[in-house]
């Protein structure tokens, strides 16, 4: 499946492919993977017209990114919102980042963190990062690197490669946690190739002992044997 590029604050995110309504929901998503964006979107429509949460993100997504139709803000946000408020949390995402880039209105960070919130209280790893960047940064909400450690967290336990980085980070740094090289190590060591963790990783192994490496190597061995176990 072709997928839409899912970086925080990038304004989209993977094709929805449940199941729901199935003629129209499945006869769009068949379309979508076979370029025909034009059906696609019709299929769609009528789906999310007979309140289809999943047809109604889809759409918004469409919309949002101009494919078999004109690029529209405002009806991708009109779509989106018709999928959040029945509980989409995707679509609670995307609209959180279309406030924090300003697309189709102002930006408003606070506005995006309370669409983020939402979704996180639903347990959704992305939203939890992306509230959790807003946390460290103070934008929109005030700065608090403990809110941040505890979304960075929850989100890092679900495997959420972003969030495993920027929780190294704050071990690294002792925000709201107490510096330790070695949790730093650690997660930095779970977050793979994200970004410049391999950067940091070195950063923080120059300033461990070989011991000390050692046990956060474990330690990451030991918490991926225990995902895949659950």
């Amino acid at each position: 499946m072709r997928k839409l590029n899912p970086a925080v604050f990038v304004l989209a995110c993977i094709l929805v492919t449940g199941n729901a309504c199935a003629d129209d929901f499945t006869d769009g998503v068949s379309y979508y993977e076979q370029g025909d964006f034009t059906s696609a979107l019709a299929s769609f429509k009528a789906a999310a017209d007979k309140g289809n949460a999943d047809a109604q993100f889809n759409l918004g997504l469409m919309f949002l990114n101009g494919e078999g139709v004109q690029q529209d803000y405002r009806q991708a946000l009109n779509w989106f919102e018709q999928a959040a408020s029945k509980g989409n949390v995707r679509a609670q995402v995307n609209i959180g980042r279309m406030y924090a880039k300003g697309k189709g209105m102002l930006s408003n960070h606070g506005i995006a963190a309370s669409w983020f919130k939402k979704a996180a209280d639903q347990g959704y790893a992305d939203a939890q990062y992306s509230l959790g960047i807003l946390y460290v940064t103070g934008t929109g909400v005030g700065r608090d690197y403990n809110k941040a450690r505890d979304l960075f967290q929850q989100a890092a336990n679900q495997s959420n490669a972003s969030a495993q980085y920027q929780l190294g980070l704050l071990y690294l740094k002792g925000r709201g946690v107490t510096e330790n090289l070695v949790e730093a190590y650690k997660w930095l060591s779970l977050a793979g190739d994200y970004e410049d963790s391999e950067v940091f990783r070195k950063y923080v192994a120059a300033k461990m002992s070989k011991e000390a490496v050692s046990e956060a190597q474990a330690l990451a061995k030991d918490w991926k044997s225990e995902k895949a176990a659950e």
